[in-house]
């Protein structure tokens, strides 16, 4: 070769060395055009060059929203600075890399953060809102820790707490403006928002008669009258509250009032032409002197013993044809209180004007159901409490039934366990309404299938399931496993380790193996199966763990263990072997026991 081609090749040799001595992300910083940026540098280097770019392309835009979701929904939406301004733009416009660690990811619209025109966004800043620096407002948070400028709240609530708690909605701009709190657009404000509407002569009070001058808008008292106005009448009154008398449109007219709102006693009717004077004799604000019960002015007529207080049934003053909803109240007093379904029956369904008005009334007869209701049920239910319709049902109406989990235990069929769970159409199938409840099948086949095939047919024969299973739940059965009791590990291990998925139809409990073999594979590769002599898994272990405690070498094997052997470790003499099958196996069986099959021969030479 000669010197110019040489000089030619250096270069490229000492990129190669390079290459070769520099570590991987050395590397791949001389392969690629830059250093990403800090946000993007757990993904630098050569193996990660398809995150960001397909082959003979440039930046592909689905790959950078395949980590940006929340980006690539505002996208889709049309919303925000990149959904109004940016959708269909490539990324690289604005997010330029591989320009260095440092330099910032975004060139921002206008130069940098703060000079953004925030209407390009779909928020416009004015007023207050445009002096606050953008980290003010955009306080969430990336994964990464970083400021994320997505999804920042709009509403007012968003940013600032609401001193109303909720009690004037959330519309703030109903009536505060964006330049300040304190101003209020009080043309806006809608009193009825408050806890006191303004009504009749207070509407057209001035704001600054209630609120005073500076405006103090909590604290208001406003539970009585006299909280702002002074009490004409001196006290005589007391008790009672103002509105008992006037309302808001006016002081006066308080007499017609008082004769619709008359307290205990109404003055429509009969009353409404009697003058206040004749009644209160004694001044308008006392009782009359004769008493203020009906009595001490009316002689009662009833019979009955519905008490003195006529205004319960005659509060309206009419002692002739009142409505129906006063003899319903009032049948509360009779033998026959009114409850459930009865409340909304017509009175002449039970009271029938076909009756004489002595049968009608004092002499109806009410002592059973069946006075009244026929018997759907034909007679089949007279075995439960007597055929008492109230034994199931209740004035609440015929659904659903009082018939529980108690009453059944009365019957063929008591319900225990998880059939007190199921409900009645369970097994009562018969169409609406089921006025035959009896049940034919009750045996645990006529309802659930048979999992197990015929393994248990003779116990199926004799009692059925109830051998094994309770209704309390299938997994939990009554199994006697005394036949092969369990033992050590045995009684740790789960049924279908044994037995196969007890919830198909793979569970087998006849025939399953009993010998060690039918369960556990020969580790030691038929040693101690096929050679002689032969010995079972159970002269070396037990069920308690595979692992044996205290092997007896001597017992067992008739070699005794004995002095420098004792310290030599197991795989010492019983080396790891790989049989012809691959399989691998300790040997147990050596097939030499002399010290020459082992120990090498010092006397040798000396013997020469």
């Amino acid at each position: 070769m000669d010197l110019l081609a040489r000089r030619a090749a250096l270069p490229l040799l000492v990129l190669a060395l390079v290459l070769i001595a520099a570590p991987r992300s050395a590397a791949a910083q001389l392969m690629s055009p830059g250093p990403l940026s800090s946000a993007h540098a757990d993904i630098d280097g050569d193996d990660n060059c398809g995150k960001c770019h397909q082959s003979g392309k440039q930046v592909v835009d689905s790959l950078c929203l395949d980590c940006h979701k929340d980006l690539e929904r505002r996208l889709d939406a049309g919303t925000g600075l990149h959904g109004r301004e940016y959708k269909g733009k490539a990324c690289e416009t604005c997010h330029v890399e591989h320009i260095g660690r440092k330099t910032k990811l975004i060139r921002w619209p206008g130069g940098s953060q703060d000079k953004l025109d925030h209407d390009l966004t779909g928020w416009k800043l004015k007023d207050a809102h445009v002096g606050p620096k953008c980290v003010d407002c955009h306080k969430q948070k990336q994964p990464s820790g970083k400021t994320s400028f997505l999804g920042a709240k709009t509403k007012c609530a968003g940013c600032h707490k609401d001193p109303h708690d909720g009690r004037f909605g959330f519309d703030c701009a109903g009536c505060h403006g964006e330049k300040k709190w304190e101003t209020v657009d009080l043309d806006k404000f809608d009193h009825k928002r408050t806890r006191y509407p303004l009504t009749g002569k207070h509407a057209a009070v001035d704001c600054e008669k209630c609120h005073g001058t500076p405006a103090k808008w909590k604290g208001i008292e406003f539970d009585t009258c006299d909280r702002c106005h002074q009490d004409p009448h001196k006290g005589k009154l007391e008790p009672t509250p103002c509105a008992e008398c006037h309302d808001t449109r006016s002081w006066k007219g308080a007499e017609k009032k008082i004769r619709r709102n008359h307290p205990r006693l109404s003055l429509k009717n009969g009353h409404a032409k009697v003058k206040c004077k004749t009644c209160h004799d004694r001044g308008i604000n006392k009782g009359p002197s004769k008493g203020d019960d009906c009595v001490d002015c009316h002689k009662a007529v009833h019979e009955a013993k519905f008490g003195n207080s006529c205004a319960t049934c005659h509060k309206t003053i009419e002692w002739l044809g009142l409505p129906e909803e006063i003899g319903r109240e009032a049948h509360g007093k009779t033998s026959y209180p009114l409850a459930g379904k009865h409340k909304q029956v017509a009175c002449a369904d039970c009271h029938s004007p076909k009756l004489a008005p002595a049968k009608r009334y004092r002499q109806l007869t009410f002592d059973r159901c069946a006075a009244c209701h026929q018997d759907v049920h034909e007679g089949r239910l007279t075995e439960h409490g007597g055929g008492a319709c109230e034994t199931c049902h209740g004035v609440g109406g015929f659904t659903p039934t009082r018939f529980g989990v108690a009453a059944h235990a009365k019957t063929a069929m008591p319900l225990e366990g998880r059939h007190a769970a199921t409900p009645c159409s369970g097994c009562h199938k018969g169409k609406r309404p089921r006025l035959d409840l009896t049940v034919a099948k009750q045996a645990c086949a006529d309802c659930h299938a048979n999992p197990h095939g015929d393994q248990f047919a003779t116990e199926m024969a004799d009692g059925g399931c109830a051998h094994c299973h309770t209704p309390i739940a299938w997994g939990q059965a009554k199994i006697d496993h005394s036949i092969w009791p369990l033992t050590g590990a045995h009684q740790r291990t789960r049924c279908d380790q044994c037995h196969g998925d007890a919830s198909g139809d793979a569970a087998t409990y006849r025939g399953v193996p009993r010998d060690c073999e039918g369960c556990h594979g020969d580790s030691h590769a038929g040693q101690f199966r096929l050679t002689e002599p032969v010995k079972a898994c159970t002269q070396c272990h037990d069920t308690e763990r595979f692992t044996i405690d205290a092997f007896d070498h001597k017992g067992q094997s008739g070699y005794a263990i004995e002095g420098k052997h004792k310290a030599v470790k197991c795989e010492g003499c019983h080396p790891t072997a790989k049989l012809r099958s691959g399989v691998e196996s300790r040997r147990y069986r050596l097939g030499y026991r002399a010290c020459k099959d082992c120990h090498a021969d010092p006397h040798r030479e000396k013997a020469r």
